[in-house]
C-alpha cells in the first residue's frame, strides 16, 4: 500500500505543478515591442527603430523590466517598463540614451 500512496502523491504534485505553470500568465512581449517601436517613432518623428524586450516576463502588477531600443543611426536607449495591473497593461519611459 505505501507504494500506491506515494505514486498517488507524486501524481497529485505533478498535476499541481502543471496547473500552476498553466495558470501563470506571461506578458505579450512581441506585442509590447511593436507598441514601443510605434510609440518611439511617433514621439521622436523617426523611423527604423528596433526594440527588444526579454521573453517570458510573468504578468505581475508593479513588476518592472528593461527593454532596449536602437535606430538606424546606431543611437541606443533603455526603456523601463512597469506593469500597471494583472492584465498585462504597462507604462513605459525612456530612462537612458546612449
Amino acid at each position: 500500500m505505501p507504494r500506491f500512496d506515494r505514486a498517488r502523491r507524486l501524481i497529485a504534485i505533478t498535476f499541481l505543478v502543471i496547473l500552476a505553470a498553466a495558470c501563470s500568465k506571461t506578458l505579450d512581449t512581441a506585442g509590447l515591442e511593436t507598441e514601443l517601436k510605434s510609440g518611439l517613432e511617433s514621439q521622436l518623428n523617426i523611423s527604423g527603430v528596433t526594440v527588444e524586450c526579454p521573453a517570458d516576463i510573468k504578468v505581475e502588477k508593479g513588476a518592472t523590466f528593461e527593454c532596449s531600443a536602437s535606430d538606424d543611426t546606431g543611437a541606443k536607449a533603455t526603456i523601463t517598463v512597469t506593469q500597471t495591473d494583472e492584465e498585462g497593461n504597462v507604462r513605459w519611459e525612456v530612462t537612458d540614451v546612449a
